[in-house]
């Protein structure tokens, strides 16, 4: 006779993870894909961003799988991001972008790229530009009902991408956070409209 273990899925409304917090400390644990620790500096900024966009959410009554990079288990979800910061050599030659692995995704990938549009000043990419982007690792460990993207928020090895981004990372968890609502149709979050100025 054999046994088998089940294990339940987890259930939120909305998944929300850092891309590369808690590497390297956690990599080892993690052997199945390549222990990629981002480009410098994003590891400091992802946590900012998502912890930003969690707070949004948790404080509109949005129930949120907040999780770093690497994870245990399986989520099942509404809607779920993972955050990056995209990188170069040589610098500028990239900018926003969004993953997603299958068709179903795709709509969710639109009304993001609209949203961030009205703001991010520089170019995106085309969806799924990257293998990381279209066969992403953590897909696997989520089923989100209405949408799961990569989402790439900006070049962090482009001077002039870098200095608009550094003063905008919790904007941009809240227009993750009213994103993540609008497509989850969970909590009612304000839209927090186009990028501020940033402050002298």
């Amino acid at each position: 006779m054999v046994l088998t273990t089940l294990v339940a899925a987890l259930t939120f409304d909305v998944l929300v993870s850092a891309g590369h917090e808690g590497r390297p400390a956690s990599c080892p644990h993690f052997p199945t894909h390549k222990c990629n620790l981002g480009a410098s500096g994003e590891r400091a900024w992802t946590p900012i961003v998502a912890d930003a966009a969690a707070d949004v959410l948790r404080a509109h009554g949005v129930t949120v799988a907040r999780l770093p990079a690497d994870f245990d288990g399986h989520y099942n979800v509404k809607a779920a991001v993972f955050i990056h910061f995209d990188g170069s050599a040589p610098a500028c030659q990239s900018g926003a972008s969004i993953g997603y692995h299958t068709a179903d995704d795709a709509a969710a990938a639109q009304l993001w790229r609209q949203l961030y549009a009205r703001s991010f000043p520089y170019r995106f990419a085309p969806d799924n530009f990257t293998d990381g982007l279209r066969d992403y690792y953590a897909y696997r460990q989520v089923t989100a009902a209405d949408g799961s993207l990569v989402l790439e928020l900006g070049e962090i090895t482009c001077p002039a991408q870098r200095a608009w981004l550094a003063p905008r990372l919790r904007w941009e968890g809240a227009l993750i956070a009213y994103f993540l609502s609008r497509l989850s149709g969970k909590g009612k979050v304000p839209d927090p409209g186009p990028s501020p100025a940033p402050e002298p």
